[in-house]
């Protein structure tokens, strides 16, 4: 049981590990601090830029949080 708590316990801070790390990415490339990486945001990352259309679900030109958490690097 003890281990089971451990392995649990481990996955849910790799777990949030994942996700701080996500924000972070986003806050670094949303540079104007608006809360959406547009196209021109985009361009500081080659492999975002290279997914953008995909990822912009909505197609309004820019990535919300919820868009970019789709992002695979």
């Amino acid at each position: 049981m003890k281990n089971l708590v451990i392995a649990v316990s481990a996955a849910v801070m790799t777990l949030a590990s994942v996700g701080a790390h996500a924000n972070t990415d986003f806050d670094k490339l949303d540079m104007n601090g608006d809360g959406y990486i547009s196209i021109e945001e985009a361009k500081a990352d080659e492999d975002l830029l290279a997914q953008f259309n995909e990822l912009d679900a909505d197609q309004d030109g820019q990535l919300s949080q919820a868009e970019f958490d789709n992002y695979e690097d």
